[in-house]
């Protein structure tokens, strides 16, 4: 009858092996360049969605400031360029299944922030509201899709 022990005795026979020599201290900086890489994706992360909230700020700004550009945009054109900014986000690649928290929240905020002016919009539309009310919710959705714009372009770097 064959019930393993003598498989077990056998290998208590084998010679102990040696790692290669430096085996181990390849393997610790390997790890320790993995953690280094990870760090440098997650500070990229958090610059970039920094600069797109940057950039959403001054955009705001510079809407709100006295003299604004925004009275003499037309909005047809706004809608153009709303309209456009998709295009160009539809033809990005799909968002890496993994990355920094604060590069997901950036993109999940702006997305949820133009999904309200979305609503706004469509309620305006209904209610036929005054035009510059609707053309500055365009406005306020173009700015916010430029924002979600740089930050999927940086995360797809």
């Amino acid at each position: 009858m064959h019930d393993g022990t003598e498989d077990l005795l056998k290998l208590r026979e084998l010679p102990e092996l040696q790692p290669p020599p430096g085996v181990w201290e390849r393997v610790l900086e390997a790890a320790r360049a993995r953690r280094e890489m990870r760090r440098v994706w997650q500070r990229a992360s958090a610059m970039a969605a920094a600069a797109a909230m940057v950039a959403v700020g001054i955009g705001a700004y510079l809407v709100n400031a006295p003299g604004s550009s925004e009275t003499d945009a037309s909005y047809e054109a706004l809608v153009a360029e709303s309209a456009r900014l998709e295009r160009v986000l539809a033809g990005m690649p799909a968002p890496r299944p993994l990355m920094a928290g604060s590069t997901a929240s950036t993109i999940v905020g702006l997305e949820d922030r133009i999904a309200f002016v979305d609503e706004q919009l469509s309620v305006a539309a209904a209610e036929k509201s005054a035009s510059p009310y609707r053309q500055a919710l365009w406005g306020e959705r173009v700015e916010l899709m430029n924002a979600l714009l740089y930050v999927r372009y940086a995360q797809a770097l």
